[in-house]
Formats: C-alpha cells, sequence, structure tokens
C-alpha cells in the first residue's frame, strides 16, 4: 500500500504587527485541517529585515505580505518588497493585503502585469488563501 502523502505550504509572512498572526490562528487550523494540508509559517516582522526579505526564493514559497511595514519608521512598504522578490524571482506567488487599502489601491502598487500577486482587503485574506488552496494555486 503507498504512503499518502500530506501537502505541504511553505508562507512566508511578512507583517510589522506581532498581534496579527495569533489572532488568525485559529483560521489558519481550520484551513490546514479542511484542506488535510500542513502551513509551514516563518513570520518576519523586524522592519530593519525588510529591504532584504527576498533572498534565496523557490518558486513553491508563498508570501503574504502587508502594505504597511513602517514598524516606528524603520521599515518599507509592503509593496517595495514585493519589488524586491519579484527582481529575484517572477513566478512564487504572493498575497498582498492591507487594512487601509483596497484591492484595486493595492494592484495600482504594484501594476497590473503580475498574475501570481493576488491583492486583498485583510478581512479577506484567510477567504483567499482558503481559494488559492482549493483551486490548486498553492
Amino acid at each position: 500500500m503507498a504512503k499518502k502523502f500530506t501537502k505541504a505550504i511553505d508562507i512566508v509572512w511578512v507583517e510589522d504587527n506581532k498581534q496579527y498572526l495569533p489572532s488568525i490562528e485559529d483560521d489558519l487550523k481550520e484551513i490546514k485541517k479542511e484542506n488535510k494540508i500542513e502551513l509551514y509559517i516563518t513570520e518576519e516582522n523586524d522592519s530593519t529585515k525588510f529591504i532584504n526579505i527576498a533572498g534565496n526564493i523557490p518558486s513553491s514559497l508563498v508570501y503574504c505580505v502587508d502594505y504597511n511595514l513602517h514598524n516606528n519608521g524603520k521599515g518599507i512598504n509592503g509593496d517595495q518588497v514585493i519589488k524586491n522578490i519579484r527582481a529575484l524571482n517572477k513566478d512564487c506567488v504572493i498575497v498582498f493585503y492591507s487594512i487601509n487599502l483596497v484591492q484595486e489601491e493595492l494592484r495600482k502598487l504594484i501594476g497590473n502585469n503580475d498574475p501570481n500577486t493576488y491583492c486583498v482587503y485583510r478581512p479577506n485574506i484567510i477567504q483567499k488563501l482558503r481559494q488559492l488552496i482549493e483551486e490548486g494555486i498553492i
């Protein structure tokens, strides 16, 4: 009998608000259970590292990037993080979100020619992650 493997999704979550990820932990657990997958989340919230966050990016890596990353004036905006990522990898999936900007405003910041970046209003991010998983995009 062949052993069944669980799909694993690696996510780098770029968010300067350290309380945000714990606030959606139950939703993430529900996504894992519903889809029978593993989510491995690496949280990045040190604003001094945002300019170099792109690093060595495998195409299978997923990024969730907040727009407002200024964290006491030391950080950069999420659209610049995305530009850093795209300079090294055009294909990895990015979910770009904000509590202050809606999808159309976020899309204008990164341009319309990036089919692998999904822009979403922050209250809808869990719904977007579910959709991307169910559609096999991530």
